[in-house]
């Protein structure tokens, strides 16, 4: 999978977030003051790394805090 903001927000919706919600998520805000909580971050974080084929450690889930993190996270990766 290449990794765009756009792929980012698919797997979103993918594991279940609300597309109204989605589609106004700004990927250099932290996705905790947009509305993606305790419940759908771990979700998000799981298929994030499926889709990518990356090991996000607990350290690094902790960092991880706008999409625009994710893409960086990803890109160093790959």
């Amino acid at each position: 999978m290449t990794v765009t903001i756009f792929a980012l927000k698919e797997l979103m919706l993918a594991t279940g977030l609300d597309a109204e919600l989605v589609s106004r998520i700004d990927p250099a805000r932290p996705l905790i003051q947009q509305g993606v909580d305790s419940v759908d971050y771990p979700g998000f974080i799981l298929a994030f790394e499926e889709a990518c084929g990356v090991k996000v450690s607990d350290a690094d889930s902790l960092r991880l805090k706008t999409l625009d993190d994710f893409l960086n996270f990803a890109a160093a990766r790959t």
